[in-house]
Formats: C-alpha cells, sequence, structure tokens
C-alpha cells in the first residue's frame, strides 16, 4: 500500500489539519503502515512541472492533488475524507496467535 502525499504527513501549525497528516493518521489508526511516497510540488502547477510521483498520481487519479491512496489490490483513492472512510472500514488484519 503506498500513500502519496504533498512534503509529509508532520504537524502543520494551522487552522485545521493538514489533509496528508489526516490521512495517514487515519490509516496508522486502522494498523495499516503505508509506504509514504512524498509528491513535493504543488497540484495547480503545469504537468510539465511535475514530480514524477505527481504525475504518478494524475496517472492513477486522473487529477494532482494528494493525498492518494493505492491499496494493496490497485485501487486508487483520493482525498482525505475517502481514505479516512476507507481506513475505518478496512482495519488492517491483525497477526494469528502462535
Amino acid at each position: 500500500m503506498k500513500l502519496y502525499v504533498c512534503w509529509g504527513t508532520f504537524e502543520v501549525p494551522v487552522v485545521r489539519a493538514h489533509p496528508c497528516k489526516v490521512a495517514h493518521d487515519a490509516l496508522l489508526a486502522a494498523g495499516h503502515e503505508p509506504e509514504v511516497v512524498k509528491a513535493y510540488s504543488f497540484g495547480p502547477v503545469p504537468e510539465a512541472l511535475q514530480t514524477a510521483a505527481r504525475k504518478e498520481v494524475k496517472r492513477l487519479t486522473g487529477q494532482s492533488w494528494v493525498p492518494v491512496l493505492v491499496t494493496d489490490d490497485g485501487e486508487a483513492i483520493h482525498e482525505s475524507k475517502a481514505i479516512v472512510a476507507w481506513a475505518a472500514t478496512n482495519p488492517a488484519s491483525s497477526a494469528s496467535p502462535a
């Protein structure tokens, strides 16, 4: 599973929570450990100037905005609210007892 984010998943001192951090926190709370891919750049930058990761986001979803989750079965989910909802309904399976 991969989670494409802008610059990272750290705290941002703003009025509202940063969407990339919200998505990452929801996945961690559900027991997932996604590979975090930093897409850098900014969504509205012309495609010719975008990073390879932003171009991959556009190929997967048809748009350049992050966060984007790519599940282990290849489903691409974009927007933090959709990723939070997916995490809530798809918790990581717990390890079986030894």
